[in-house]
């Protein structure tokens, strides 16, 4: 009999599709090579949705697929970010090569993933996959640098706060004839030290003021941040940057001023929460709630479970047995010398086959922007020899010339992509390098934020640290093991080496 398998397809947006080189040439690929295989390909899932984000439809309908049945076994993809750019999906898969013994065939990588690969392979696929993802959010960025740019040239760059409206026109936010008035009562009564918080939502509901109407009275938190937002006196923060806005405002400095000054008064004498390293990072495994710490005696800080009919309750451990057991794990990761040259080698020849990618890509973005740029001719050629009607040219102009900025837009994010592929790979090997030195040198912040990176799913239990590393971090550490295992056997009489 021959053997079953689906065939997995996907471009990250419609765009691509219709630019017409990607789906039919990845299906017609995987096809070519079951048939060389002999297998039966049994479904093909294919879908035109970005995987930065999981959840796509196709992709979760052949996971169901998968697990509703136990013939197949077998999934046909062109290569590893043809599958999956976040880790989310990462781990669905990895699930079903560990547990019911699924292979990943990636067709254009040359490469059998299964529960029997090597650890070596599988690491080199971790690598891959962890690149795929950085590399969508490296595409995020272009985003993310336009909205910066308008920032700095003092537009606020995002959906309009509470009070205030996008202008598609002007590219600003405008006072909203409604909204603004609630927002400019609050700030006035508030500003009469004569309400709380809570006292002011009523108050400003009894005026007759509705915040929204679904949501007649106002959240107490939605009202603190606004109190605190600078945008109603025509600034804003953007990325943690002060920026003077050119929007209207809608209170005067002074009364904004007078407002900080009441809210800081009445929050002296509150005793500030103290930072501790490892809160909001670890969790409970006999009842899954959050480990917390305390300080004892002024200077000693314990960590505990959190629920108090949790029998690990009474079990504390020292933040520094944390820290070292941490700091053990973060050297876990450094990647062996012998190992290095493999991964840079890997690295490299998984660049070849993305600047293949985005070659073609490339190609076809320049052909569609030479038939947009001769649809704009053309269309004003014939509003010259009156063929078409002002309002028509108009709209039809627009139209065009937002399809070209589109189209430009991808192919400066496919020139700078290849680039992106090796560089970022260069970075997550370099972090597995140095993470402990890192640690060492960030605040409690950057460091929570490091070990986040490198698992979502840290347990305590015993005072002993316990968590599944994201890939390709785990595969490192289990590679790590196995080196040193050959050492020792190279290295020990016993085994007959000299």
């Amino acid at each position: 009999m021959k053997d079953k398998a689906v065939i997995y397809a996907r471009v990250s947006t419609k765009g691509q599709e219709e630019e017409g080189y990607s789906i039919p040439a990845q299906i017609k690929l995987l096809k070519d090579y079951a048939l060389k295989k002999g297998m039966e390909i049994v479904q093909v899932f294919q879908e035109s949705e970005s995987a930065s984000k999981a959840g796509r439809r196709q992709f979760d309908a052949m996971l169901k697929f998968l697990n509703e049945q136990n013939e197949v076994k077998d999934v046909l993809v062109e290569k590893t970010d043809r599958l999956y750019r976040n880790l989310k999906d990462y781990s669905h898969i990895d699930s079903l090569l560990e547990e019911k013994n699924y292979k990943i065939h990636l067709v254009k990588e040359n490469e059998i993933l299964d529960k029997n690969a090597r650890s070596q392979t599988k690491f080199i696929h971790g690598i891959k996959a962890l690149v795929s993802k950085n590399y969508s959010d490296n595409l995020s960025e272009e985003v993310k640098k336009g909205k910066l740019e308008k920032a700095e040239q003092g537009h606020y760059p995002s959906v309009a706060p509470y009070g205030y409206k996008n202008n598609i026109l002007t590219r600003l936010i405008d006072p909203d004839e409604e909204k603004s008035l609630f927002v400019k009562r609050a700030f006035e009564l508030y500003g009469s030290q004569e309400f709380s918080l809570d006292t002011l939502r009523e108050q400003l509901y009894e005026e007759g003021f509705r915040y929204l109407s679904s949501m007649p009275r106002i959240p107490r938190s939605n009202l603190e941040r606004m109190l605190h937002n600078v945008l109603y006196i025509g600034d804003f923060y953007w990325n943690e940057k002060y920026y003077k806005g050119k929007h209207k405002p809608i209170i005067s400095s002074e009364l904004f001023e007078k407002v900080q000054e009441i809210t800081s008064n009445r929050s002296k004498g509150q005793k500030s929460k103290r930072d501790f390293q490892f809160t909001g990072l670890l969790s409970c495994p006999s009842c899954g709630r959050a480990i917390t710490a305390e300080l004892k005696k002024g200077k000693y800080v314990y960590y505990h479970c959190s629920n108090a009919k949790c029998p690990e309750k009474s079990v504390c451990t020292r933040e520094e047995e944390i820290e070292k057991q941490f700091l053990e794990l973060l050297n876990s990761i450094k990647i062996d010398a012998n190992l290095l040259e493999i991964a840079i080698k890997a690295l490299k020849e998984h660049l070849n086959d993305e600047k293949d990618f985005h070659y073609e890509a490339v190609k076809n973005i320049q052909s569609n922007l030479v038939k947009t740029r001769n649809k704009l001719e053309k269309i004003y050629e014939d509003k010259l020899d009156g063929l078409i009607s002002e309002e028509f040219w108009f709209k039809k102009h627009n139209d065009y010339v937002l399809e070209q900025n589109s189209l430009l837009k991808s192919l400066e994010q496919h020139e700078q992509g290849s680039n992106n592929y090796l560089e970022t790979g260069i970075q997550l090997i370099e972090l597995s390098q140095r993470a402990s030195e890192l640690y060492s040198k960030q605040n409690s912040t950057e460091r929570r934020r490091l070990l986040r990176f490198l698992s979502s799913n840290y347990m305590l239990k015993a005072q002993k640290l316990d968590c599944k590393l994201k890939e390709p971090f785990e595969h490192i550490v289990k590679l790590n093991q196995i080196e040193n295992i050959r050492r020792e056997r190279d290295s020990n009489p016993r085994y007959g080496y000299p």
